[in-house]
């Protein structure tokens, strides 16, 4: 059995080709049908759509034999699940988001189950009338082999490591100094010496105190502490050009004819 897909703009388009459909002997309850685009009663009810919310998508309808290709409403209710409900059907996961966004900006999606004599004949009628991205394509069945060619792409990223550096640290240190200062000091001597001469002062008996202080000099330190020498430290950077170098692996496919083995019957000779 094969799904044949398309993509519409409009659920006239989608009805025309299922019309067409039917000119090559399909019934209408072998096309599914899904849209987001409104649907008045009498339309939703000839054509037996049903309307689901799917978040991230909006309000889409769809009719019977839609739900039995995508397992039932249960599929569409996220995104997520349209997704996988189309990749049940054989649309690359790929594809499938921009189906999806087709649908989501009003578009009609339709897929009919059919075997694979009526198959070209679809796919050429659904291809012909496609209005919208991606085109009608024939979806992979149970009977296809798919060989998928692997192909892997190299991307150098950057990343900071640790590549050295310096560590700078501070101590205090105390050294003894000696310096040699002059300092002044006063000393009060007092002498008594003899001596014979008159007085003439009058009132020269009465008493007295008199004070000669002495000074001196002590020395006192003080500190201030001023710059002498500055260690600066800074990062230089520079740029080069770096080779790397790595294998990339490429899924290679070799194809080759295998013998006939039926058996060929002699041609008779005319005697």
């Amino acid at each position: 059995m094969k799904t044949v897909v398309g993509l519409f703009n409009s659920l006239n388009e989608a009805e025309g080709v299922m019309a067409d459909l039917g000119r090559i002997g399909l019934s209408p309850n072998q096309v599914g049908l899904l849209s987001s685009q409104p649907l008045a009663a009498p339309i939703a009810t000839r054509l037996g759509m049903s309307q689901i919310d799917v978040p991230g998508v909006g309000r889409v309808a769809a009719n019977p034999p839609m739900l039995r290709l995508l397992d039932g409403p249960s599929m569409l209710r996220n995104q997520e699940g349209m997704v996988g409900a189309l990749e049940k059907i054989g649309v690359p996961r790929s594809e499938a988001a921009g189906y999806i966004d087709g649908v989501r900006r009003g578009g009609t999606l339709e897929a009919v189950a059919l075997g694979e004599d009526k198959e070209a004949q679809a796919l050429e009628i659904m291809r012909r009338r496609t209005g919208a991205a991606p085109p009608a394509r024939r979806t992979a069945s149970d009977s296809d082999i798919v060989i998928p060619i692997v192909e892997e792409e190299l991307s150098v990223g950057m990343r900071e490591i640790d590549a050295g550096g310096v560590r700078v640290s501070t101590h205090v240190t105390a050294r003894p100094v000696r310096k040699t200062v002059t300092v002044i000091e006063e000393k009060i001597n007092v002498e008594r010496r003899v001596v014979d001469r008159p007085i003439e002062e009058p009132d020269t008996f009465r008493d007295r105190s008199l004070e000669l202080k002495a000074t001196a000099e002590e020395p006192f330190i003080t500190k201030r502490a001023h710059v002498v020498e500055e260690i600066r430290i800074h990062k230089d950077r520079t740029e080069r050009i770096e080779a790397v170098n790595d294998t990339l692996r490429h899924t290679e496919v070799e194809l080759s004819e295998l013998p006939d083995r039926r058996r060929v019957e002699p041609t008779p000779r005319n005697r």
